[in-house]
């Protein structure tokens, strides 16, 4: 076991080495907090506004068959866990872990945009969920933040680590992540289920559409064309 995690260390030192070699590589890398810190920075301003403007109250029938119990510290444990399991079983693969973190970002994002043009009122009955490290960095002054809704943030990420996983046993780990992921949300009433549902399918488009659409005839034909000139 020890040999074995030694060998592991020294494989992914080799491979980060190699990595760090390409300078596009390199400097990607070195941007990713310059850009965390600048999303944290708009994100904080922007979900003063959300809390304050008014929103649409959903009707939600599935949710109500959902328990009502506060589950902040398990999905705390279950979430950062989860990050820790994926990191340390790709540390060998630097392009899996950039791909990681380019897809939090890219969800990130997308997902603000997505809460900035549907304006939504906290599900009845909300428990506020509470994460010390989200409450310092991405989450405004002003707390508790409760209309970040659609769509879930803490689903999109479990969902992250199960597309990205190139272990098998890791890819399974997540997807029953994100299905307790998804009940304990939903129970604590922190999202209506449209938000869970659309944690899945918007993530799943982020990740494979830039293969589907690099793959396109018209695409790979004008690609061919413009690296033979």
């Amino acid at each position: 076991m020890h040999d074995k995690f030694l060998n592991y260390l020294k494989e992914s030192i080799a491979a980060w080495t190699l990595a760090l070699k390409s300078k596009s590589f390199a400097i990607k890398l070195m941007l990713v907090p310059g850009i965390f810190f600048l999303y944290s920075a708009i994100t904080q301003k922007l979900g003063t506004y959300i809390e304050m403007r008014k929103g649409v109250l959903l009707n939600d029938y599935l949710l109500n068959l959902f328990p009502r119990h506060d589950f902040s510290i398990e999905i705390f444990l279950l979430l950062y866990s989860s990050i820790f399991i994926v990191l340390i079983t790709h540390l060998n693969k630097p392009k899996v872990i950039y791909r990681i973190i380019e897809m939090h970002l890219l969800v990130a994002v997308v997902r603000q945009l997505c809460i900035l043009l549907v304006a939504l009122e906290p599900p009845t009955g909300i428990i506020v969920l509470r994460d010390v490290f989200l409450e310092n960095t991405v989450y405004p002054r002003l707390y508790p933040l409760t209309k970040d809704l659609f769509f879930s943030g803490h689903i999109a990420s479990t969902w992250i680590y199960f597309l990205v996983a190139q272990v098998k046993w890791v890819k399974w780990f997540m997807i029953v992540a994100t299905c307790l992921m998804a009940f304990m949300i939903l129970s604590m009433r922190v999202h209506y289920t449209i938000d869970a549902y659309g944690a899945i399918i918007i993530t799943s488009f982020l990740f494979y559409f830039p293969n589907w659409f690099l793959s396109l005839p018209f695409f790979r034909k004008t690609l061919s064309n413009t690296t033979n000139q």
